[in-house]
């Protein structure tokens, strides 16, 4: 056994008997938690989190406390460099879904990060915005200054992005607006320094088929094909994660705690006031308490700050009232809303392969040393790429994926379906009302030609990517139990909604038209999955069925930021309704689905929601 995991082992001992373990950075023990009263506590140490708790901690007389159910990363390769990258070791064990009733009750895992840093650290590394109307919708609303005046200056606040070299900006076709990027924030952020060469095939099928370069998709629009930039380092061509740009620098603060492999069991509440927090050990062990005079503050994500605030007698009463929770506020939204971006996986042979790609980077040895041996004195390489990504995506509208087609109707059939019918039975009026004021934005959206509702992609052989990032339909999460370590109970209940098959479809005839494009064609492609007898509509949806996922790792929303009446949690001010002394940070907020990855807007809520604090307890320079 090595030395961490006797260390992992041991943890749970250490903890309840109050002996310090070695400190690293702010990392501190339950004894040190015990010695003291904290301003605020954070309930978890994802990308939210640690951004608040940095901006937080920066004024010396301010103490913070952050809570994270799992580790901190020993700065292992398979993280931190992007052609080593396995997201496993760091994800949520053992997270599953309920039966999908529309997928053909398949069941799956729900792939979250479980370290501090959060998704920063596991994932794909994407640092793309949503659009100016995802954000404006957010603000139509009742959330006055969350639309996208507002939220740019905290994307800009938050990164620091480097341009790609000349030679590499031309190879593959990168293109980007300065005037809307940071260059003075903690995230560090550019190019990967290697372009697959199938990308051009790729480039060029685009265009074919109609679709336009996009200059920049962190300009508010994202309709065209583009080259995502990545969250990494360009002096050392790693991962740039919120552990690494919001908790190494605050080594040596004082006033800035961190407990890693440790789970928030509840809020402490002195009646409807938030006074602490009870947790223990990830390993299982005794519960202890910490105190915060000022504020506690979720951050706990998608899947888990629902479980945290249901625990905590925050949420809707019936559930909490089964399982004799005294109840604190009666939320109905609470656990509602959850969506994600719904992935269909395609599977490709070739007869003429462009080389290399990415099956020559994971099988061919040589080839991948002689270019790990250039990225480790800091030349252009192939490890600078994610591994298994080829990171140039064909972003498209629905005026793009419908023009001139059979499926130019489904906003007009959308429109005359009932919201009611795609939500449970027993829904509570307010969350219904919730959903179809969301309804209505996604049409305005779906309207909008610059404004992406699917992501057609591929990884230069095997593979192509297609994501539905609009979906109508909505799932949730809920406690069935009072056990803090328990898993929630998860359903997306994808497809529900029946206007998301048809868009699916759309999207799916879209990406076979790109590939029958001269430049692909020329290639040979012979699609293997769903395989050229599916033809139909009805075939290809019997197939999608069995292939299609629920989820890209982008969940959100299930602690929405709304009015009461339209089934919200939290007020613009990230307040937990029927509380004090409560608020949700992290991307459980978000109304709606952005039409992108969410990292780089997680990143900009922690900016706001730390400002936010900061001016309420006059904090602000």
């Amino acid at each position: 056994m090595n030395k961490r995991s006797v260390l992992l082992l041991w943890a749970p001992f250490l903890l309840s008997h109050g002996l310090t373990v070695p400190r690293h950075a702010t990392l501190v023990s339950d004894s040190d938690v015990q010695s003291q009263e904290y301003d605020f506590i954070v309930a978890g140490g994802g990308v939210a989190g640690l951004t608040v708790a940095d901006r937080l901690t920066e004024i010396p007389d301010v103490s913070v406390l952050v809570i994270e159910t799992g580790p901190v990363d020993q700065d292992e390769d398979f993280i931190y460099i992007p052609g080593s990258y396995d997201l496993q070791p760091y994800a949520w064990p053992s997270l599953t879904t309920e039966p999908i009733e529309e997928l053909n009750n398949r069941v799956f895992d729900a792939v979250i990060a479980r370290v501090a840093g959060g998704a920063s650290v596991i994932n794909a590394m994407n640092f793309v915005r949503g659009t100016a109307l995802d954000y404006d919708g957010w603000e139509s609303l009742g959330n006055d200054g969350w639309g996208w005046e507002d939220l740019l200056p905290y994307f800009i606040k938050s990164e620091n992005f480097t341009e790609p070299t000349p030679q590499l900006a031309r190879e593959g076709n990168i293109t980007w607006d300065d005037s809307v990027r940071g260059h003075e924030g903690p995230i560090q952020y550019s190019y990967p320094t290697y372009v697959y060469p199938g990308l051009g095939a790729l480039y060029e099928a685009a265009l074919h088929i109609g679709i336009q370069p996009r200059l920049d998709p962190n300009a508010g629009h994202n309709a065209g094909i583009f080259e995502q930039p990545f969250a990494i380092d360009a002096a050392t061509w790693t991962r740039s994660s919120a552990k690494r740009n919001h908790y190494d620098p605050a080594i040596g603060r004082p006033n800035y705690h961190f407990l890693a492999d440790t789970t928030v069991a509840r809020v402490i509440f002195d009646e409807t006031q938030a006074i602490g927090v009870e947790y223990l050990p990830s390993a299982g062990g005794s519960t202890s308490r910490a105190y915060a005079s000022k504020e506690v503050l979720i951050a706990a994500g998608a899947l888990h700050t629902p479980q945290v605030l249901q625990l905590s007698g925050v949420g809707p009463r019936d559930l909490l009232e089964s399982l004799d929770i005294p109840v604190v506020s009666d939320l109905p939204g609470v656990g509602s809303n959850l969506q994600d971006h719904t992935t269909l996986p395609q599977v490709y042979t070739w007869t003429h392969s462009i080389t290399p790609n990415v099956t020559t980077f994971i099988t061919n040895t040589t080839w991948a040393d002689e270019q790990r041996a250039l990225y480790d004195v800091g030349l252009p390489s192939v490890w600078s790429v994610t591994k298994h990504l080829a990171p140039k995506f064909v972003f498209v509208s629905y005026e793009d994926v419908t023009a001139g087609t059979a499926y130019a109707n489904i906003l007009a059939d959308a429109e005359e379906h009932d919201p009611a019918e795609s939500l449970p039975s027993d829904v509570h009026a307010t969350v219904l009302a919730g959903y179809a004021a969301q309804r209505q934005l996604i049409f305005d959206e779906f309207r909008d030609p610059d404004l992406a509702i699917g992501n057609l992609g591929w990884d230069t052989d095997t593979n192509g990517q297609l994501f539905s990032v609009k979906p109508f339909s909505r799932g949730y999460v809920h406690i069935n139990q009072t056990d803090p370590l328990a898993n929630p109970v998860i359903n997306y209940r994808t497809a529900t909604d029946p206007a998301d098959f048809p868009v699916l479809l759309a999207l799916f005839r879209k990406q076979r038209e790109m590939f029958a494009a001269p430049s692909l064609a020329a290639l040979g492609p012979i699609e293997l999955t769903p395989g050229p007898t599916v033809q139909t509509d009805e075939e290809v949806l019997a197939t999608m069925r069995e292939i299609l996922e629920p989820s890209n790792g982008h969940q959100c929303c299930t602690a929405p930021m709304m009015p009461l009446d339209l089934g919200g949690v939290v007020s613009p001010e990230l307040k937990v309704y029927g509380t004090a002394g409560l608020r949700v940070i992290d991307v459980s907020i978000m109304p709606k689905e952005l039409s992108g990855p969410p990292m780089a807007t997680v990143y900009a809520i922690g900016e706001k929601a730390a400002d936010i604090i900061k001016a309420e307890y006059g904090l602000l320079e």
